[in-house]
């Protein structure tokens, strides 16, 4: 009887459903692969930050920054919404955009173009944001991790 109990731990973990959704369940080894995905994309994103220290916290740290992303994300209005791994088709949309763009012009430089005398200039966020953070300490920057959960 142990050995089929112990034989049966195995199977009886190989699927996870990590969405609580029917039908979402996701083998162990797919759902690793997912996160190293996640760790790469955001480790590549660092650019010259990057170094073996900061994988080795960022994986650490792997679901409390999926957490960050998706609260990010929401409160820009641009959350992650799907429930399937396909692409829509955004053919139509692009065809719009690349229509407009060509009707208004705006691939080309027009020194009297309208509102041209309204506009500010933008500031650079990443840069503006690399500043907030290097000025604030570490225990400001954990209060507002926390109260964005």
């Amino acid at each position: 009887a142990n050995s089929y109990i112990n034989s049966n731990i195995m199977r009886d973990n190989m699927l996870v459903n990590l969405t609580g959704l029917e039908g979402h369940f996701m083998p162990i080894d797919l759902n690793i692969e997912h996160l190293i995905r996640f760790l790469k994309r955001f480790f590549a994103a660092k650019g010259v930050y990057a170094s073996w220290d900061r994988l080795g916290d960022i994986s650490a740290a792997v679901d409390l920054l999926q957490h960050v992303r998706k609260q990010v994300g929401h409160a820009m209005g641009i959350a992650y919404h799907g429930i399937t791994h396909t692409t829509p088709d955004n053919s139509a949309s692009i065809s719009k955009v690349a229509h407009k763009v060509n009707e208004l012009a705006l691939h080309r430089f027009t020194l009297d173009r309208d509102g041209n005398g309204s506009i500010k200039p933008v500031i650079n966020t990443l840069a503006s944001g690399e500043q907030k953070l290097k000025s604030s300490t570490l225990a400001t920057f954990n209060k507002k991790v926390r109260g964005m959960m």
